[in-house]
C-alpha cells in the first residue's frame, strides 16, 4: 500500500511539473512574440494599404461617415519562416502582430477571418474588410458649398513608443479610393497618405497611418430644394406691396400666411442640420429671408394704419420705397451670407 501511495504521489508531482513546464513555455512563446521584431536596430515596418472600397453616406447631423474599407498590413517575421511550400494561414492571435485599430470607428462589422497569411520566409500579411460608422468632425461654416476632409486613420493600440514600431506605405499595393460609390451629394476630389505618428499627450506618440480624402459637396441639391423655395417664400412676401393700402385685410392675410411658411420652412430644415455653436453660410441666409417676410408684414401694418388715417398717399410712397429696398437688402443679405468671408 505504502508503495502505491508513494507512485500516486510521483504520478501527480510529474503531471505537475509538465503543467507548469508547458504553462511556462507558452509565457515565453507569447513575451516573445508580444516584443517588435528589431530590423538592424531600427523600428519594425509595417507595411500598410488601405483602400475605400465605397462610401454609403456623410451624414452632417451625426457628423460621421459610412464607409466599406479594405485594409492590408505586412510585416516581417523571421520567427515565423516555416520549410512548407507557399504562403500557410495562420491565426491572427497566434503570431505576433501591432494590435491595430481604426482610431475613428464607431460600429464595425468584419468581413474577413482573423487569419494571416504567412510566406516560407516569415512575411505576415493580414486583410480585413471593414463596414461601418466612422466619427468625423466636420467645419461646416461654407455649408452647403463646403469641401470637406475625411480620415480613416490605423493605430497601433499596443505600442507607443515611435522607436519600436513605424507604418509605411505599402510597397506593392497602393492606397485608394473608389471613383463608384454610393453616396449621391458628395464629389471626391482626391487622397493622401499621412505617416505621421498621432500626439495623444505630451510625450506620448502613437504609430499611425491615415488615409484621408477630400469630398466636395454638391450644392445643387440644396440650391433647389432649400434655397430656392425660401426666395419663393421671400418674393411671396413681397406682393403686399403692390396691393391696394387700404384692402389691409388682404395685404395682411398674404403677410401673415407667409411669415408661418417661413416657420415651417425652419421646423423642417432644422432637422437636416447638425446641432453645432456657429451660423453657416445656408444658415445666414435664411435668418436674412426670415427677417425680409417679417419686414414685410411690419410694413403691411404700418401702411394699412396709414390707410385707415387718410394718408393714402405716404402708405402708397412706403409700398413704392419697399419695391426696391426690399430687393436690395435681399441682394445685400445673399452676398453677405455665401460670398463674404
Amino acid at each position: 500500500m505504502n508503495g502505491v501511495a508513494r507512485n500516486r504521489r510521483a504520478f501527480r508531482t510529474w503531471v505537475v511539473v509538465v503543467i507548469w513546464s508547458l504553462l511556462v513555455a507558452s509565457l515565453l512563446k507569447a513575451s516573445e512574440k508580444g516584443r517588435p521584431i528589431p530590423e538592424g536596430g531600427g523600428p519594425t515596418e509595417i507595411q500598410c494599404a488601405i483602400g475605400v472600397l465605397d462610401l454609403d453616406e456623410i451624414s452632417d447631423a451625426n457628423q460621421n461617415f459610412t464607409a466599406n474599407v479594405f485594409v492590408l498590413m505586412t510585416w516581417d517575421d523571421p520567427r515565423e519562416a516555416h520549410d512548407l511550400d507557399g504562403p500557410v494561414r495562420r491565426k491572427l492571435e497566434n503570431v505576433w502582430h501591432p494590435g491595430v485599430i481604426l482610431l475613428n470607428r464607431q460600429r464595425l462589422w468584419s468581413s474577413l477571418g482573423s487569419t494571416v497569411s504567412v510566406t516560407p520566409e516569415g512575411s505576415v500579411s493580414y486583410r480585413q474588410q471593414l463596414w461601418g460608422d466612422f466619427s468625423q468632425p466636420m467645419k461646416l461654416r461654407d455649408f452647403p458649398f463646403d469641401v470637406q476632409e475625411f480620415d480613416i486613420p490605423l493605430v497601433s493600440a499596443g505600442t507607443e513608443n515611435r522607436q519600436d514600431l513605424r507604418f509605411v506605405a505599402n510597397r506593392r499595393v497602393k492606397s485608394w479610393v473608389t471613383e463608384n460609390y454610393s453616396v449621391a451629394d458628395w464629389k471626391i476630389t482626391g487622397f493622401s497618405i499621412d505617416e505621421t505618428p498621432i500626439d495623444f499627450e505630451e510625450g506620448l506618440e502613437i504609430p499611425a497611418f491615415t488615409l484621408r480624402f477630400t469630398a466636395e459637396r454638391l450644392s445643387t441639391h440644396y440650391m433647389i430644394k432649400v434655397i430656392a423655395p425660401l426666395l419663393m417664400i421671400v418674393l411671396l412676401s413681397w406682393v403686399v406691396f403692390w396691393l391696394n393700402p387700404s384692402e389691409g385685410g388682404s395685404q395682411l392675410g398674404v403677410a401673415v400666411t407667409s411669415f408661418l411658411t417661413v416657420i415651417a420652412y425652419h421646423v423642417a430644415l432644422s432637422s437636416r442640420l447638425p446641432e453645432i455653436s456657429y451660423l453657416t453660410r445656408l444658415d445666414i441666409f435664411v435668418f436674412c429671408g426670415t427677417v425680409l417676410v417679417f419686414l414685410a408684414m411690419i410694413e403691411v401694418v404700418i401702411t394699412t394704419g396709414l390707410a385707415q388715417s387718410g394718408r393714402i398717399v405716404a402708405a402708397r410712397w412706403l409700398d413704392r420705397i419697399c419695391r426696391v429696398l426690399f430687393p436690395v437688402l435681399l441682394a445685400l443679405g445673399s452676398c453677405f451670407a455665401f460670398l463674404w468671408g
